[in-house]
């Protein structure tokens, strides 16, 4: 993630919620100083503090990753949106953020990857 996930965070519990940051910890079993880190952008929550951390606030992923909620605005190359691409899973969302954050030559080594994985698929198919 980043720091401005750990200010989107911060930002998040105080908005919803009038827990603190050692409350946090203590629903989330872990040390007060590890819920901070996240806030500050020094380390990342995995998948279930994620999880957990929806729950206490009462936020979907979308909200509390801060993926643009409005997705008429996604668009593939060929133009054409189907497959459900407007309802994505909590994991493609995290792909999409992924890539989001990713340097240019990491982005390059992700497209190559799914071009293969891509051209692969179609094979199966023909």
């Amino acid at each position: 993630m980043s720091r401005a996930f750990g200010e989107h965070l911060r930002n998040l519990r105080k908005k919803h919620s009038n827990y603190t940051q050692q409350d946090m910890a203590d629903m989330l079993k872990i040390s007060r100083s590890t819920y901070t880190y996240y806030e500050t952008g020094k380390s990342e929550p995995g998948q279930d503090t994620l999880s957990k951390i929806c729950e206490i606030l009462e936020v979907d992923y979308n909200t509390l990753l801060g993926i643009q909620e409005d997705r008429k605005n996604i668009y593939v190359a060929s133009g054409i949106i189907k497959d459900g691409i407007t309802n994505l899973s909590p994991e493609e969302e995290q792909i999409i953020l992924a890539y989001r954050r990713m340097g240019p030559d990491d982005k390059d080594i992700f497209n190559r990857q799914v071009i293969n994985i891509v051209k692969n698929l179609n094979k199966d198919d023909q």
